[in-house]
């Protein structure tokens, strides 16, 4: 009896017959799974030089990460709230599934960080989910904001 492969990171392609199979595309092309920070935040935020690829991608994975996680320092409007909100929601079906983006494969990628949180024990995911909305509430009510929970419901 074989296990079944371990999910993997592949590189989208535009070439005329790549197919994305069984996978899940994650780019900016998607409504919810993109991410917002761009290499040139990187730069712009001084967290890498201009034309060091390798160290800007890992700090925009980094603000992903903590953006994910519920930190709302560079997008604290109601908007990214419900875009993080939504990839919460959704990150069961990237469960066991390969994740696509156009990010070179070596380079560090937002859908390392997804798969991570996806492909963790259920009740692991669920305590990120958890976390993270927790975070995300607390930082509205600071700023006398309505919790995220009535964004949702009026979604």
């Amino acid at each position: 009896m074989s296990t079944p492969a371990l999910p993997v990171r592949r590189k989208r392609e535009r070439t005329e017959g790549w197919r994305k199979g069984d996978g899940v595309i994650v780019d900016r092309t998607t409504r919810d799974f993109g991410n917002p920070f761009t290499l040139d935040w990187a730069y712009t935020l001084k967290l890498a030089e201009r034309g060091d690829r390798a160290k800007a991608h890992e700090a925009v994975v980094d603000l992903y990460r903590k953006w994910l996680a519920g930190d709302r320092t560079y997008f604290n409007d109601a908007e990214y709230d419900l875009q993080r909100d939504r990839v919460l929601d959704r990150l069961e079906e990237l469960r066991g599934k390969d994740l696509i983006c156009p990010c070179e494969l070596g380079l560090a990628c937002h859908a390392d960080v997804l798969m991570q949180w996806a492909n963790a024990d259920p009740a692991e995911t669920a305590r990120y989910v958890t976390l993270a909305r927790r975070r995300v509430d607390r930082s509205r009510a600071r700023r006398g904001e309505t919790p995220l929970q009535h964004l949702r419901d009026a979604a």
